[in-house]
């Protein structure tokens, strides 16, 4: 894989890394209930929120842009949220990641490949 991870919104194209995070909104119906940040490897699930706040396992989150708060589920599969991977200026690949709490899927898509990192025993795509 790649040794940066650089996330940027996919419709506003502005970086979602902040520090070591890569970081968004989580908005219940039309509020935002918390910011999130999360590891940005993929496989890697461990998260902060500001205001804390503990997900109710099973429950669809909707992940927003921070900065043009645009809704990040996939139309082509709406289970999973969609960011962009860019490791270099010259590539980049949609990553998925689950949207329910507590389910670990992530997927990496390319061009002639998905790489998948995920503890959930089934695939989901």
């Amino acid at each position: 894989m790649f040794l940066t991870f650089k996330y940027y919104c996919p419709k506003c194209r502005v970086l979602l890394n902040k520090s070591q995070y890569v970081e968004l909104l989580v908005f219940a119906e039309e509020d935002c209930i918390t910011k999130i940040r999360f590891n940005p490897k993929p496989g890697a699930y461990d998260y902060t929120c500001d205001p804390p706040i503990e997900f109710d396992k099973g429950r669809k989150l909707n992940f927003h842009c921070t900065d043009c708060k645009t809704d990040l589920q996939s139309p082509q599969f709406p289970d999973f949220a969609s960011i962009i991977m860019k490791p270099s200026e010259q590539i980049s690949f949609e990553v998925l990641f689950d949207r329910t709490a507590g389910q670990h899927a992530t997927y990496v898509m390319t061009e002639d490949m998905v790489e998948r990192d995920a503890s959930h025993p089934q695939d989901l795509l």
